[in-house]
């Protein structure tokens, strides 16, 4: 018998015992639950208020009434793509078939509709595109064309479309570029409207695939896309340099320094077992990835965007073993000083039934020290998640899996991580965040500096290329945008910010209450001051009544003996324009028009004549009313004042607030800060996913576990080779 044979007898036998089992349940009982149970090599990012997810091994885990549980696998053919609104809590005991919404991808994109497991799926701030991965064989959809690639445009961007709306479309890649690649390291930049697709494995033609079959070569290539028109893709190919190996199940992270950022490569293997989970890597291959593996970790690939060029750095401290199909997310020092990479999860590669770690890393550049955060259980840990920030100091691994199919994930499928105080909250309140990423006291002892930056150390203690001392000692000036605090009832257009997050809840209320007694007192005040300028008019008019009869000659004493008041006659006048506006000379003048100024009138006119005497009483008013003056008229207060300084606010979001740039003067690049609103994705019950306890189960199971025996084509000889398939570089493929 054949290994093939014996690796198909060993599924048959599992499925017809999992069979049994779901048999013991009466055909009478009724399924009361129905929740997520993993979620291996999804594809997942996050657009302004919401998390995307696609592809991938999604497997359900359904109760009935009578106890039994039994687990169905989504094979992918119905096309659905989820997401899940950030405004929304949850705990360790929600089930997220409840909070996830899911939608088709349409109609009339054939073969293209269809999940895909693994890949990348790659976002600025208005769209997402899916990339790579595979078809599992049980779909029963052949792999569609090589040069199509699907997007989903969910904010429209660029020119005013009236009659846009949220919705998928096909876009056609150059000859240079392929979709059929898979497990490779995407990386998003929003602020540049670009996604990256680094390595990863292929066929040895570069052709299609199914499943893992035939994908059994490392890529040598960094694909990029340039999302800044809207569903007008810009993509690009280029071969990694021969000192940059290639590997599977890397992660990729953009970092934002110097002009354009730069891209780390950290992780990955040279050997996926996943590739050869029906046999099991031989001892050549598990030597092979023991030997070059770890220095995936040692030693970073780095790649300048502005430049194009390719660095390598060393790290020290306490490094992480091999890796792969971990996760990871990036967060900043609020001064930029220091920029620090979390990853969470994965496995040696080496052998599929390994548990998966449980613990966190920090990575801190420039100085490239490796710090372990966190050290996790045997329960808690995955592989084959993805990592998403989506708050200055939280962190959420979504998805993944264990070492089993029927091994659901502790605490569900979306964790949520602490980055600042480095623990795995038991629950997730969008209302309650820390206003700014604190760099953790492990780090800033090494570093220098406090929780809010002001980082001492500026490089490692040797560079191994000295270049990137000037790249990553450069601050980042472009607008990055963020888009929380996550309320439902607010809108999404970005703010200004620093990335400080969003104010208290409990502030506003206690600045109502305030408010409030201020108004009350400033009323009792005016009431109290208006009573006692009242008294003292009425006692002023007696005391000038009594004044007027005892001292009739008063007139001739003040004016010697001219008018007591103005005769009628011209008035002077104002030709004085007010226009509230700063009027000094300089850039800051105004430029209101002078039309709109306040003419001024004055009450007072000229002196009838007669010489003035002053008296010694003036405990009369300024101004008596008199013949001359009672029917002077009133002058208007209602004359426009000075400009408002309100700008009224935009109706939607800046058109490209990613390409705002700003001087650099030494502090910290600028942020947009936004509430959001409500996703726009249509919800559909998760339970119409699964239809029976036992649909598509052999299918699946059968697709997944029966592979073909290969000899793998990566050896010691290759790594080092500028191996070129006919879709490295820029060379152009004819079909």
């Amino acid at each position: 018998m054949n290994i093939r044979s014996q690796g198909l007898l060993w599924c048959v036998q599992l499925v017809l015992c999992i069979e049994g089992a779901a048999a013991a349940c009466s055909t009478f009982t009724r399924q009361i639950n129905v929740s997520i149970c993993n979620w291996q090599e999804v594809r997942a990012n996050v657009i302004r208020d919401t998390i995307y997810l696609d592809g991938g091994y999604l497997w359900y885990q359904q109760g009935f009434d009578d106890g039994c549980v039994t687990y169905n696998n989504d094979d992918g053919s119905s096309g659905l793509y989820y997401s899940f609104n950030l405004s929304t809590p949850f705990d360790n005991t929600s089930n997220f078939t409840s909070l996830i919404n899911n939608a088709t991808k349409g109609t009339g994109y054939g073969n293209l509709s269809p999940n895909y497991v693994d890949g990348a799926m790659l976002a600025n701030d208005d769209e997402f595109y899916i990339y790579g991965g595979f078809l599992e064989s049980t779909t029963g959809t052949s792999s569609p064309p090589g040069n199509l690639v699907m997007s989903y445009a969910a904010y429209q961007s660029g020119p005013y479309r009236e009659d846009f709306s949220p919705s998928w479309s096909t876009e056609t890649l150059p000859d240079n570029v392929t979709r059929y690649i898979t497990n490779g390291a995407g990386a998003s930049a929003p602020s540049e409207n670009k996604g990256f697709y680094f390595s990863g494995m292929r066929a040895s033609d570069w052709g299609d695939f199914t499943y893992y079959y035939d994908a059994l070569s490392l890529a040598n290539t960094l694909i990029s896309v340039d999302m800044s028109d809207l569903g007008q893709g810009k993509w690009t190919n280029m071969t990694l340099p021969s000192f940059v190996p290639p590997r599977a199940n890397a992660e990729l992270v953009w970092v934002p320094v110097s002009e354009s950022g730069v891209l780390v490569a950290i992780g990955g293997v040279v050997q996926p077992a996943q590739f050869w989970s029906d046999v099991g890597l031989n001892s050549s291959q598990k030597e092979q990835s023991q030997r070059i593996s770890p220095t995936f970790m040692e030693t970073l690939s780095i790649y300048d965007l502005q430049s194009g060029e390719w660095y390598l750095q060393n790290t020290t401290g306490d490094i992480p073993p091999q890796l792969t199909e971990f996760c990871s997310v990036l967060a900043s020092a609020e001064d930029g000083s220091s920029h620090n990479i979390y990853i969470y999860g994965g496995y040696s590669g080496l052998d599929q039934t390994e548990i998966p770690s449980d613990d966190v890393y920090i990575l801190s550049l420039p100085s490239f020290i490796w710090f372990k955060a966190y050290n996790g259980t045997s329960t808690h840990g995955r592989s084959g998640h993805r990592c998403l920030q989506v708050y200055p100091d939280q962190m959420f691994a979504v998805g993944g899996y264990r070492s089993g199919t029927t091994q659901c994930l502790e605490d569900g499928v979306i964790v949520n991580f602490n980055l600042n105080t480095l623990v795995f909250e038991s629950q997730y309140d969008p209302a309650v965040y820390s206003h700014s990423y604190k760099v953790p006291n492990l780090v800033t002892r090494e570093i220098g500096g406090s929780a809010s930056g002001g980082a001492t150390s500026t490089g490692p203690d040797k560079w191994t290329n000295a270049s990137l001392s000037g790249i990553l000692g450069t601050k980042y000036s472009k607008t990055i945008s963020t888009y929380y605090p996550y309320n439902t009832s607010s809108t999404d257009t970005p703010k200004s910010g620093g990335g400080s997050g969003g104010f208290p809840t409990w502030a506003a209320a206690v600045i109502g209450v305030l408010g409030g007694l201020l108004v009350i007192a400033l009323l009792v005040g005016f009431w109290f001051l208006r009573r006692r300028h009242l008294r003292r008019k009425g006692k002023v008019m007696e005391e000038a009544k009594e004044l007027e009869a005892n001292e009739p000659d008063r007139e001739n004493l003040m004016y010697g003996g001219g008018p007591t008041s103005p005769r009628p006659g011209p008035q002077s006048t104002s030709t004085g324009v007010e226009t509230g506006a700063n009027i000094s000379s300089g850039p800051n003048t105004s430029t209101i028009d002078e039309s709109l100024g306040t003419g001024v009138t004055p009450l007072s006119v000229e002196s009838g004549g007669g010489v003035v005497h002053e008296i010694p009483d003036s405990s009369a008013p300024a101004e008596l009313p008199t013949e001359y003056n009672e029917n002077v008229a009133k002058t208007d207060d209602s004359a426009p004042g000075s400009p408002s300084n309100e700008f009224p606010s935009p109706v939607s979001p800046p058109i490209s607030p990613q390409n705002t740039t700003g001087s650099d003067s030494g502090s910290v690049q600028g942020h947009y800060r936004s509430t959001s609103t409500r996703s726009t994705v249509p919800s559909l019950s998760i339970d119409n996913v699964v239809t029976s306890r036992t649909s598509h189960f052999q299918e699946s199971f059968d697709g997944h576990m029966q592979r073909p025996r290969h000899d793998s084509v990566i050896s010691e000889g290759s790594m080092g080779s500028e191996e070129q398939g006919p879709y490295s570089g820029s060379e152009t493929i004819h079909e």
